[in-house]
């Protein structure tokens, strides 16, 4: 339904209307994946082929119709194909055009509904290749669906392996869709369609909502932003534990924070928060880091003793989580200087308000247990953390009361605790921290 890179398109003009595709993915597909891909050439021939503007098509027209219009005004047809690949594809059937600038895609019976623009064509409100995603959102508004680098790599249209920048937004018109393609904050192409990206689902979506859950929360917004952040990161193939801690941790937070009614989740902002996370748990199954969230909003922090060869492969992410370079060497020292009859296990604890200022807070207790409940003890200030403390320059919890945003060193016996779950009571409530 758009345009293809330019090899296929080579391939595929020797098989017109004899069904070419990819194997893989509708025709769609393949003009997402150039529609998105950054610094590419285009425009070169924008003088050549003039397609005169939005007024010569519009959705509804039949297939002789727009080739009546491009011949009309001396506009090439560089190729043109039936999808007849896939029988079980929503596309099977349909016909794509491609020109110099803008392809149209039509359905079974030969009825346009989709144009996409990749050349200097302005939208109606005046946005065309090249400008901002900013000059976007000032002339139609934040009423929009961002598709996720997830969904658009769930969708066929992009590969893991491109570039996580690649974005979709999605606008609701009266009667289409309005889609614009991004990378690296600048539009590559846009287009109009009678459905839903990368479906065939009419007019169906409420976007104001989107906004609305977008835009009325701060922390939901910070959140959501730090989320977005750490996973594109990682798509990027930045897979250090420090980015795949933080994503989990913000998808915690998001997750969490929406089951409590601080603020609510669109059902596609649910959508990728969770399956972001799911995603996450295999590869933190040996981390030392845990998090959780409270109803009042406190985010809750806590790093334990690494006690096994796993564990070796956190100790950056360990160190710039609680801003020490000697972190890991501390909290590993811990244990080290154990006696033989238990095992001392360290655990540095931060909780930071993100809400409602707070200068301090008090806990009631840290337990540590087991998935189980078979064994637990409770995580207290031992009088063998002294030295350790003054030789690490750490900070002493007096009377259970604790700074927001400072970390507090504890210990715990862990000799017969095999799989740590770490409950924090805090004011009243019972806070479960995860470390996926």
């Amino acid at each position: 339904m758009r345009y293809l890179l330019i090899t296929f398109l080579l391939v595929c003009t020797s098989f017109l209307f004899i069904g070419c595709d990819d194997g893989k993915v509708s025709n769609i597909n393949g003009s997402i994946n150039n529609s998105l891909s950054s610094n590419t050439e285009k425009n070169k021939n924008e003088n050549e082929n003039n397609l005169g503007g939005l007024y010569l098509f519009h959705l509804g027209m039949t297939i002789e119709e727009v080739r009546e219009v491009l011949e009309a005004h001396n506009v090439e047809i560089l190729n043109e194909i039936e999808n007849t690949r896939d029988s079980e594809a929503w596309d099977w059937g349909n016909k794509s055009i491609w020109t110099e600038g803008a392809s149209f895609s039509f359905d079974q019976n030969d009825v346009l509904y989709e144009i996409i623009y990749e050349n200097n064509e302005a939208s109606k409100l005046g946005v065309k290749v090249g400008d901002k995603i900013e000059l976007m959102k000032e002339k139609y508004g934040n009423q929009y669906k961002l598709y996720s680098f997830e969904e658009l790599v769930d969708l066929g249209m992009v590969e893991d392996s491109q570039n996580a920048t690649l974005e979709v937004y999605e606008y609701r018109e009266e009667d289409h869709y309005f889609l614009v393609f991004a990378s690296d904050s600048k539009i590559t192409s846009w287009g109009i369609s009678k459905y839903k990206l990368g479906t065939n689902s009419p007019i169906t979506e409420d976007y104001s909502q989107v906004a609305l859950h977008r835009q009325d929360n701060p922390v939901k917004k910070k959140l959501w932003e730090e989320f977005q952040h750490y996973r594109e990161l990682i798509h990027a193939g930045d897979n250090s534990k420090y980015n795949q801690i933080l994503a989990s941790d913000r998808a915690r937070g998001l997750l969490t924070l929406d089951e409590l009614g601080f603020f609510k989740l669109s059902e596609d902002e649910f959508y990728q928060v969770n399956k972001g996370r799911e995603e996450l748990r295999s590869v933190l199954e040996h981390s030392v880091v845990y998090s959780g969230y409270s109803s009042n909003n406190e985010h809750i922090i806590a790093i334990i003793s690494p006690q096994s060869y796993e564990s070796e492969s956190y100790q950056e992410a360990i160190n710039l989580i609680a801003d020490q370079d000697d972190e890991y060497e501390f909290l590993s020292y811990i244990t080290e200087q154990s006696d033989e009859r238990s095992l001392l296990v360290g655990l540095d604890l931060k909780i930071e308000s993100t809400s409602v200022q707070m200068d301090e807070m008090n806990i009631e207790k840290v337990i540590v247990s087991n998935p189980d409940d078979s064994n637990s003890d409770t995580a207290y200030f031992a009088e063998e953390l002294n030295d350790v403390i003054t030789k690490y320059k750490r900070t002493k919890m007096v009377n259970n009361s604790l700074k927001s945003g400072e970390w507090y060193a504890l210990a715990y016996d862990g000799t017969l605790i095999y799989d740590p779950v770490i409950t924090v009571f805090l004011n009243g409530e019972q806070v479960v921290l995860s470390r996926q």
